[in-house]
């Protein structure tokens, strides 16, 4: 999995957003919390099913909170493949 080139997170005023263009001055979104965490997750490599794992670990989830988790992770990668973003 594989973020494609020109789009980058940046940090703005406590908020997260994802930039493209060639200087990245471009604000396409803004991400929560949780989403620029998957987002960073991304960018270091991990699979989907790491990211799970991972983002399961961070909320101390329980094994009834697993699915909702694993489901959100889902629907966040679908979401930056439908954008362009995600390979």
């Amino acid at each position: 999995m594989k973020m494609n080139d020109g789009y980058q997170l940046k940090h703005m005023g406590g908020h997260s957003v994802v930039t493209s263009g060639e200087q990245g001055d471009t604000i396409l979104f803004a991400l929560n919390e949780t989403g620029a965490f998957l987002w960073n997750g991304i960018q270091e490599g991990l699979s989907k099913e790491e990211l799970k794992k991972k983002l399961c670990l961070e909320y101390e989830a329980d094994s009834g909170e697993e699915e909702l988790i694993a489901n959100d992770v889902e629907e966040f990668l679908l979401q930056l493949k439908t954008m362009g973003v995600l390979e």
